[in-house]
């Protein structure tokens, strides 16, 4: 019942409207208006638009009424996000000369991620209305800012989203694969002050903030601290003449866990390491701590996942659950209180200049989600 062609001129439509992180606008608008002219009941969440104030657009919610059998059925959660990372604007797509996929002209990303989720989308909602398939209730929801902090899965309106169960369709792979489980992370960004002087005359009157840090770093568990967590330090900016003792040095680092207690043991580790090397050297230290995912990990009898594999069972499919140590919606979901898995919607390499759509593995991956709310 997948229409080859309609999806895939709508995913190229997609990829060539801009919609960089906090940019949202043309895609929301996109979206907007063309189910508002199908007739549904459409809204723009003014939550995620005022806890978001650097995006120009907020979250799009979409409601589906449910039909025949199915109509009072719980609700089902269709969600992608409508962002994509750098550099995405002016996106140029085209058939790969085997024809077996889509690529962008190779001066940007192709945007796969996630807008192939929004083809998706909008292609099993075309099936659904075309054929007049029993379905239940459905929310099609359309974030803002996920390549950025899940900020608009994160600060959904509770009142327009009622759904409990939610399928995100956003990474790579083919049918049968869901992703079950994501870390806690943090950031952790920090100001080592210590006190500057001549490095030639009175190196003895200054504080170096530099070596206040070496020293916390070459106390501090880095890199794999066991299987569930990991710390790296990204930046240490330490920028003077090297005639002068450095007053102050900042950093910026993260810690992902996919055990809670180990992610909250391991950023106090990191805090009291700091702290030590300052009172050592009698230097002062200005830290923040972030946490922007919250872990999660659904076990098989979670609601969503046992409805994933039954509807795998049914048609072959090879059904693998994943735990990825990177960030989809499915933690900000999971965080209101909603079960929802990840399923891979059909793109490959994503965020590189050779990110490209798997035309058969995006089509395979559409009909799977229609299996899942029509059957």
């Amino acid at each position: 019942m997948i229409n080859r062609d309609r999806a895939l001129q709508r995913f190229m439509e997609l990829v060539q409207i801009d919609s960089q992180s906090m940019n949202e606008r043309g895609v929301a608008d996109y979206l907007i208006a063309y189910f508002t002219e199908l007739g549904y009941e459409v809204h723009e969440d003014m939550v995620s638009r005022k806890a978001v104030p650097q995006s120009n657009a907020g979250n799009v919610i979409v409601k589906v009424p449910g039909k025949g059998s199915k109509a009072h059925e719980d609700i089902i959660i269709l969600e992608a996000h409508m962002d994509t990372v750098e550099p995405g604007n002016g996106v140029k797509p085209s058939f790969s000369e085997d024809g077996l996929y889509i690529v962008s002209d190779g001066t940007t990303i192709l945007g796969s991620d996630d807008k192939a989720g929004i083809a998706q989308i909008i292609e099993v909602e075309a099936v659904l209305r075309e054929n007049n398939l029993d379905h239940p209730p459905l929310e099609l929801l359309f974030t803002i800012g996920e390549e950025v902090g899940i900020l608009g899965a994160f600060n959904i309106d509770k009142e327009l989203v009622k759904g409990k169960i939610a399928y995100v369709l956003d990474g790579g792979g083919g049918p049968g694969a869901a992703v079950i489980g994501g870390p806690d992370y943090y950031d952790i960004l920090g100001t080592i002050t210590g006190r500057a002087a001549h490095a030639g005359q009175a190196p003895d009157e200054g504080i170096s903030s530099i070596q206040v840090m070496a020293d916390a770093i070459s106390n501090m568990k880095l890199l794999k601290i066991d299987e569930d967590t990991t710390t790296n330090i990204g930046r240490v900016i330490c920028d003077y003449p090297t005639n002068v003792v450095p007053e102050v040095t900042r950093f910026a680092m993260e810690v992902r866990s996919l055990d809670t207690e180990k992610g909250k043991a391991q950023v106090q580790h990191v805090l009291d390491t700091l702290q030590a090397s300052v009172d050592k050297f009698g230097a002062k230290l200005e830290v923040s701590v972030d946490q922007s995912l919250h872990a999660y990990h659904h076990s098989e009898d979670n609601p969503v996942l046992k409805r994933f594999k039954a509807m795998c069972e049914r048609h072959n499919l090879d059904y693998r659950t994943l735990v990825m140590r990177g960030g989809t919606d499915v933690s900000g979901l999971s965080y209101n209180g909603i079960d929802a898995i990840a399923l891979a919607a059909g793109g490959e390499f994503a965020h590189e200049l050779r990110e490209r759509l798997i035309i058969s593995q995006f089509l395979e991956n559409t009909q799977q989600v229609l299996w899942l709310v029509t059957e």
